[in-house]
């Protein structure tokens, strides 16, 4: 039994290690391209460039359906044969990427803006089926506990983004197409690669009328919507910073999230392992244990690398991205908190999640939503970027106090449990890190 659980013990660790590289290698390469595009592009340009992938990125978290965890969740029952729910998944990913783009198109159309022209609209709608079928590819890879092609998917497309953004960016010098042109050259060619992963393992028949598709779409439909809750509340600011300041203030505010949330790279891959392992989990009190304890070692990681972040910003932010985004830096500051916050929410998602109960996600951040939308109104017209800043910590530590309530009821789990530390986190700790160093 020792041993066992002990070999148990050390796969997790495996995993989570395995994840977290992948991740680290995507942040470096997303880092080093959000340097060059701004760089390159300047503020104004960066503000058009991520604001006007805002829609597409809502549209792939809507249009995800939930496929992904809800793949995990049957490929684990072993209720049906692996053949007939990845052709259940190509089938569903032909209906959602169409309906993806034809949805996004109508919003644009609706809120068109200066500076959005029809190239550049054409190439983010272009992006939305190709993301679409890395994610749902994921799935199945996550569902076999085949970290290594699930890993590929995340590590390979932020590789090909910076090589493309090298080229069409700063030797071309196309500007926000070039740099949009090869957010949609990377994706196609990672997706072409996940479909020919899947097609020589699995026996793959395009139909509609795989009764599996009316099933896996009723099941993900919850962790469709609660997904889409929560990027709506990442997101939000961004839109509505677009309508309440001009695209310089965007641009800030984008650079200060995007490093403020690299923070997130410890949760994201503890996450996604933990919701794999609780899909397929007989020993519910071990599972809240591991839980417990991943995330007091997630916050004292996070902890200290805000205070990292924290420190060496004033003198980074000038250094590397140029001193256009010198402002983003007190940004950066204002948000860590609300970003130290989610830590929490994301591990425990990951179980809520595994456990087939995306719904408590809705409660939670649903009212965060509401908050997060209130306060952007009142303080962006004063404040700008550090306004919402404001706004998004007050709306993420809501939504996390609350998710906590319901993981605490759900599980019979208390508050001591998951936050006070013991002897055996460190441990833990330091077996990882020899895991990760041998």
């Amino acid at each position: 039994m020792n041993d066992t659980r002990q070999d148990s013990k050390r796969s997790f660790s495996a995993d989570i290690v395995s994840v977290f590289s992948s991740n680290v290698f995507s942040l470096v390469a997303n880092l080093l391209l959000v340097i060059l595009l701004t760089r390159v592009l300047g503020a104004e340009g960066y503000g058009i460039y991520t604001a006007i992938l805002v829609v597409p990125l809502l549209v792939v978290s809507f249009f995800q359906m939930g496929i992904r965890p809800s793949t995990v969740f049957l490929m684990g029952s072993a209720k049906h044969e692996a053949d007939n729910i990845v052709s259940a998944v190509v089938s569903t990913l032909i209906i959602t990427g169409s309906l993806g783009m034809l949805f996004s198109g109508i919003t644009y159309l609706l809120m068109f803006r200066q500076g959005y022209t029809p190239l550049l609209v054409s190439l983010a709608l272009a992006t939305i089926p190709m993301r679409l079928t890395s994610i749902y590819a994921g799935g199945v890879f996550l569902a076999k506990e085949e970290m290594r092609k699930a890993n590929l998917m995340n590590w390979l497309t932020a590789l090909l983004m910076l090589l493309f953004g090298v080229i069409f960016v700063w030797l071309l010098r196309l500007q926000v197409t070039g740099a949009l042109a090869g957010l949609l050259l990377s994706n196609l060619i990672v997706s072409v690669n996940a479909i020919n992963l899947l097609r020589k393992e699995y026996k793959i028949k395009i139909s509609l009328r795989n009764p599996l598709i009316l099933k896996m779409i009723k099941l993900g439909v919850v962790y469709a919507a609660s997904f889409l809750i929560i990027q709506l509340n990442y997101r939000i600011d961004i839109l509505l910073l677009q309508w309440l300041a001009d695209k310089k203030e965007v641009g800030l505010y984008s650079l200060g999230v995007a490093v403020s949330e690299l923070l997130w790279q410890i949760p994201l891959a503890v996450s996604i392992v933990v919701m794999t392992r609780s899909a397929n989990s007989t020993n519910q009190k071990l599972m809240n244990e591991s839980t417990a304890r991943l995330i007091r070692l997630s916050l004292l990681a996070g902890i200290l690398l805000s205070l990292v972040i924290y420190a060496v910003a004033p003198f980074i932010i000038p250094l590397v991205f140029g001193r256009d985004f010198t402002e983003s830096v007190r940004i950066i500051q204002t948000i860590l908190p609300g970003i130290l916050f989610v830590i929490v929410f994301r591990i425990l998602s990951g179980q809520l999640s595994g456990m087939g109960k995306p719904q408590v996600a809705l409660k939670a951040f649903i009212p965060a939503l509401v908050l997060n939308v209130i306060f952007n109104l009142i303080l962006i017209p004063r404040y700008g970027g550090i306004g919402s800043a404001i706004s998004t910590n007050i709306s993420y530590l809501a939504g996390t106090l609350i998710y906590v309530i319901y993981y605490c009821r759900i599980t019979g789990t208390s508050l001591k449990a998951i936050f006070a530390y013991s002897r055996n986190d460190f441990e833990t700790l330091r077996n990882i890190l020899q895991r990760r160093f041998k």
